[in-house]
């Protein structure tokens, strides 16, 4: 690609994500791998926003976290929980590492037309490509193993007319749906971790601690890492913020 044809791509990269930028309305979990260590962050990466303890990442009761081998098996990666996350050993530099938080407190968001949910949270990231669907979360976001193209399955079936958030490691953000066959694909004109953001409203009522629900909220995210293309810049500043 040559340096006009890489420029009008990030303008278009750019302006879509500043006419898309817009909240996200709810938190979820994603993955940062940090040098020798791998962190879990709750918040919304686009907003610059890590929850801290004490504060609302005191919601998260804790994550569990494994990590898929290469003989297909798993293994649990304890976790620290820290001021600004959850830190955990990365027993690869490019291992699948998969989480779950199945404690999340049932909320009454009926003021967000989403009803009395169970929310349930995810998070994958993304190693090797043969690892990539070894094993899969009940609401994933899986890579192909070709570029930029990602395949969103729910309980193992390809959920297709589903909206996909794509976070560059700038921040910017796009948007597309899913294909009937649960597919998507994006540009990834820079180098460095993006981040892939998908929501499904399960119609399930039940019960969790005693508390009732009449839908189940599921929200998952994927980092994957692009490590050629050109350079951009990484926000740094971080905030903590008590809003919902």
């Amino acid at each position: 690609m040559n340096r006009i044809a890489r420029r009008l791509l990030q303008i278009s990269f750019a302006v879509s994500g500043m006419m898309l930028c817009l909240p996200a309305g709810a938190h979820y979990l994603w993955f940062q791998h940090e040098k020798t260590n791998g962190h879990l962050y709750f918040g919304e990466y686009e907003e610059m926003l890590r929850e801290r303890s004490p504060g609302r990442l005191d919601e998260m009761p804790g994550p569990q976290i494994r990590a898929l081998a290469r003989d297909g098996k798993t293994v649990s990666l304890p976790a620290t929980r820290e001021a600004g996350g959850f830190r955990f050993a990365m027993p690869a530099s490019n291992a699948t590492v998969l989480a779950i938080e199945p404690g999340y407190a049932v909320k009454d968001w009926r003021k967000y037309n989403n009803g009395i949910v169970k929310p349930m949270f995810y998070a994958r990231l993304a190693g090797e490509p043969a690892l990539a669907q070894k094993e899969t979360l009940p609401l994933d976001i899986v890579p192909t193993g070709k570029a930029g193209e990602f395949r969103v399955l729910f309980k193992d079936a390809p959920l297709a007319a589903t909206e996909v958030r794509v976070i560059a490691p700038n921040a910017w953000v796009r948007e597309t749906k899913t294909d009937k066959d649960g597919v998507v694909r994006f540009e990834l004109p820079w180098r460095g971790q993006y981040l892939l953001h998908a929501v499904h409203l399960e119609r399930s009522a039940g019960v969790f601690e005693s508390k009732e629900y009449e839908a189940i909220r599921h929200r998952t995210t994927t980092s994957v890492t692009v490590r050629t293309g050109a350079p951009t810049k990484v926000p740094t500043s971080w905030q903590a913020s008590g809003a919902e």
